[in-house]
């Protein structure tokens, strides 16, 4: 998720282009991340006493960590720190920019207070954005008045990244009242607190989730393509109910319905965009 948010701030800022970032987001899969990056970004180590440590390497077969520490750079306990570190998906990110030399890594520095700026972010809140850590950035997205569905907003994402797309991201909870849709697929939760949880099309996201969960290719969003999207919302509500049930509340759950050509929520109704394959969807609570 920090690789979408961070680069579409990038491309918004036109530090580098929506070319670069798909290009970026391409090759992160096949990056490790260097740990002398890490211990630049951790504050461990100057950039300059990297770079030394970097060319030592190129005259000794030793680690990046035993070369530091012999210089007095780090100490085996940051070492083991760093190494624990090396598949952090911030890391990654950062790594390819630089690999691919559309950013400097003294840059980022400057970058990173400059988005937390523009957003208004606290250190604490652009830490919860790095670590990648879904339930530490959902309540970013989240207003006042959608907070109170941060816990089923959690169970959704965590749901479509193992299922669906591992780099799914999300966009601005908003309230609205008397929802319109494309189309949608939806189910009620009835209990002390009935809702009902909804997917809705945008731009091409909830075909795409048909598509995948459904393991088939579908053209457009029929009804087959839609008993997929409500197998897999009738999963993660499973899933919510669940963890609900655990707290002592009882949810049942009714089948998923759908409309493929209008559709409609009436009342108080959240909305969040979720972003899968770079094509967009709403989550929908009401």
């Amino acid at each position: 998720m920090v690789e979408y948010i961070l680069g579409n701030y990038l491309v918004e800022s036109n530090k580098i282009s929506s070319e670069n970032l798909n290009a970026v987001l391409e090759q992160m899969n096949a990056v490790r991340v260097k740990l002398g990056l890490i211990a630049v970004a951790e504050g461990f180590m100057t950039t300059e006493q990297a770079e030394i440590v970097n060319k030592l390497q190129i005259t000794c077969d030793k680690r990046f960590g035993d070369i530091a520490v012999e210089q007095g750079y780090l100490t085996n306990e940051q070492v083991g720190k760093l190494l624990q570190e090396q598949g952090n998906t911030y890391f990654m990110f950062v790594q390819t920019l630089v690999d691919l030399e559309l950013l400097e890594m003294d840059e980022v520095d400057g970058i990173l207070d400059e988005f937390k700026k523009i957003k208004g972010y606290t250190n604490t809140e652009l830490e919860d954005i790095k670590s990648d850590d879904v339930d530490r950035i959902i309540p970013l997205y989240l207003t006042a008045d959608t907070k109170k569905y941060q816990e089923l907003a959690g169970v959704a994402i965590r749901t479509i990244i193992r299922l669906i797309d591992r780099r799914v991201y999300i966009g601005e909870a908003t309230i609205v009242k008397d929802a319109k849709f494309k189309a949608m697929v939806s189910q009620k939760l009835q209990g002390e607190n009935s809702l009902t949880v909804a997917l809705a099309e945008k731009n091409g996201a909830l075909l795409e989730l048909c598509g995948i969960f459904g393991q088939e290719v579908f053209e457009s969003l029929d009804e087959d393509a839609l008993d997929a999207a409500g197998e897999f919302i009738n999963c993660l509500n499973g899933l919510y109910a669940s963890a609900r049930s655990r707290a002592g509340e009882f949810l049942e759950l009714f089948p998923p319905e759908y409309c493929i050509e209008g559709a409609a929520l009436s009342g108080d109704v959240c909305v969040i965009p979720v972003f899968i394959q770079g094509k967009e969807l709403y989550f929908v609570v009401a």
